[in-house]
């Protein structure tokens, strides 16, 4: 009996969370996951088509949840605060994946080529729109992009030194701080 796709794609996302990408083959990947090497080249090719596959699973998970999330909040700073919630506790999971595959971009790997549409683009069009509420189109583009840069660096800081009480602290003082900036 075949497995579908979409299970195999959530298995593979688990253990790449777990263990990181590395240099795993479809083989290792395939014995790890209780699958075949031969079901995993059904489904997705080759191992960059199944890491393209993974990108786009996790992208869509946190686009959708990002865009549902600044529509039914109608107050942004708590959207906010809401996203970082969720952002640093989906960290302790994918965190890890997130950057490693962020490093497969920086070094132009072509599979993880539209990574910086994924996790830069379309996530900081969700914080502009949502800052547009607020402000001119201008300052919201630049709030939005300070504010992922700030996500992004305390998740970083949070995944390295294990201190979520002061990234939690961190992203406090910067809705206070953008509170303040946009009351003016």
């Amino acid at each position: 009996m075949a497995e579908p796709r979409e299970e195999l794609l959530q298995k593979a996302i688990g253990y790449f969370a777990e263990h990181g990408v590395r240099d795993t083959s479809l083989r290792t990947l395939a014995t790890a996951i209780g699958t075949s090497q031969r079901m995993l080249h059904y489904h997705f090719g080759s191992r960059e088509d199944l890491l393209v596959a993974v990108i786009e699973s996790v992208i869509e998970a946190d686009a959708a949840m990002l865009t549902e999330l600044f529509a039914s909040e109608p107050d942004p700073f708590e959207a906010g605060r809401e996203n970082w919630r969720i952002t640093a506790q989906h960290a302790q999971t994918f965190g890890a994946l997130y950057f490693e595959l962020s490093s497969h971009a920086m070094y132009g790997k072509p599979y993880a080529r539209d990574l910086g549409d994924a996790f830069v683009t379309r996530t900081q069009a969700a914080f502009e729109a949502a800052y547009a509420q607020l402000t001119d189109a201008p300052t919201a583009r630049r709030l939005a992009r300070l504010t992922l840069a700030v996500g992004q660096g305390l998740m970083f800081d949070m995944l390295v030194d294990g201190d979520r009480a002061a990234s939690d602290a961190a992203i406090e003082e910067f809705i206070a701080m953008m509170r303040t900036h946009l009351a003016r």
